[in-house]
C-alpha cells in the first residue's frame, strides 16, 4: 500500500476545497444570445415587426408589393441594405455597388457561385419570409435575421462583419426598373451638384448635357474617335478614365456611346448619364457592378 506525504494529501485537500468553492456558471447557447440580441433591439428601436411562422426571423412590410409574384427560378434586381444590430457594419446606401444582386432569386443573398455551400442552404428561411410575406415585386421588407444563418461566429471580417452579428435587412425587389434607375440618375445629377434642367433625356433614357459642341467633323454611330474620358460610379467615385484613347463607336464600347457621342462634332465635350441597359446590364462585369447606372463625361478630340 503507498501512503501519501503530507505534501501531496495537503494538496490534495486544497484542490477540493477549490473545487467546491466555485460557482457554477451557465452560458448563453449561440441560439440565445442571437436571440437575445434581437428582441433588445427591436425594443430599442421600437419596431413593429412579426416573427415568420416557427422560425427565428422577424419581418416588417414597409411597402406592399405590387408587381408579379416572386418566382425562384427568375432573375430579379435586388437593391438592398444591411447594419449589424450592434451598429458596427452598415451599409445602408442604396447607391453603393456592394448594395444590389441580380441573379436568380432562389440563390439571394449569396449568388449562383455559392449554391449548395452550408451558408446559401442555412439561408432557406430568409428567401421564404421575402417570397410569402411579400410576395410580389415592387415591394420593400425589412428582415432581421440571426448570425447563426448568417455569418456566424466568425463573421465576415473582409466586409467588416463582426462575429456573432445578427443582421437587419431591408430588400427591395425590383420589376419596373426602368422606373428605380430613372430615379438613381436624378439622385446622381443632383449629388454631383448638377441641375437637371441643363440636362436633356433622351428616348432611351440617357439624360445628357453637351458641354461642347465642337467644330469638327461630324460623328456617326460608326465612326472611330480618340477621346479624353471619365466614367463614375453612382457615388461620384471615379471607377476608369483615359487620355487620347480610341473607339470605334461599332463595338468595344457600351452601347450608349453610339447613342450619345453623335450628338457632338469632333472637338465637343458631353456629359451622360446611362442606365445599366445600355452599359453593363444586370450582370455588370469584373469591374462594374450589377446594374449599375454610369456617369461618363468625353471630350472628342479633333485631329
Amino acid at each position: 500500500m503507498v501512503k501519501s506525504t503530507p505534501c501531496i494529501a495537503a494538496i490534495g485537500i486544497m484542490a477540493i476545497v477549490s473545487l467546491m468553492g466555485c460557482e457554477k456558471k451557465t452560458y448563453q447557447s449561440f441560439e440565445e444570445l442571437d436571440n437575445a440580441n434581437i428582441r433588445e433591439y427591436i425594443q430599442r428601436n421600437n419596431l413593429t415587426v412579426h416573427q415568420y411562422k416557427e422560425t427565428d426571423l422577424f419581418y416588417q412590410i414597409l411597402e406592399e408589393g405590387t408587381g408579379n409574384p416572386i418566382d425562384y427560378t427568375k432573375t430579379y434586381p435586388i437593391v438592398y441594405t444591411v447594419k449589424s444590430l450592434d451598429g458596427v457594419y452598415n451599409a445602408v446606401d442604396t447607391l453603393s455597388s456592394a448594395n444590389r444582386y441580380a441573379d436568380y432569386f432562389g440563390y439571394f443573398p449569396f449568388g449562383s457561385a455559392y449554391a449548395g455551400t452550408p451558408t446559401v442552404e442555412r439561408t432557406g428561411d430568409f428567401k421564404e419570409v421575402i417570397r410569402e410575406v411579400l410576395q410580389k415585386t415592387n415591394g420593400k421588407l425589412r428582415i432581421i435575421v440571426p448570425s447563426r444563418i448568417m455569418y456566424g461566429r466568425k463573421g465576415l471580417p473582409r466586409l467588416g462583419i463582426p462575429p456573432n452579428a445578427s443582421l437587419d435587412y431591408v430588400v427591395t425587389i425590383h420589376d419596373n426598373f426602368a422606373d428605380y434607375e430613372e430615379a438613381v440618375i436624378q439622385r446622381m445629377i443632383a449629388n454631383a451638384s448638377l441641375d437637371i434642367d441643363d440636362f436633356t433625356k433622351s428616348e432611351d433614357r440617357i439624360y445628357y448635357q453637351i458641354i461642347e459642341q465642337g467644330t469638327g467633323a461630324a460623328i456617326t454611330a460608326d465612326s472611330t474617335v480618340t477621346v479624353d474620358y471619365t466614367l463614375k460610379d453612382p457615388k461620384g467615385n471615379v471607377l476608369d478614365s483615359g487620355t487620347d484613347s480610341e473607339f470605334n463607336l461599332a463595338g468595344g464600347v457600351i452601347s450608349a456611346w453610339p447613342k450619345i457621342v453623335p450628338l457632338i462634332n469632333k472637338g465637343g465635350k458631353i456629359r451622360f448619364f446611362t442606365p445599366s441597359d445600355y452599359a453593363y446590364g444586370k450582370t455588370g462585369n469584373t469591374n462594374i457592378a450589377p446594374f449599375l447606372s454610369l456617369d461618363f463625361e468625353v471630350e472628342v478630340k479633333d485631329e
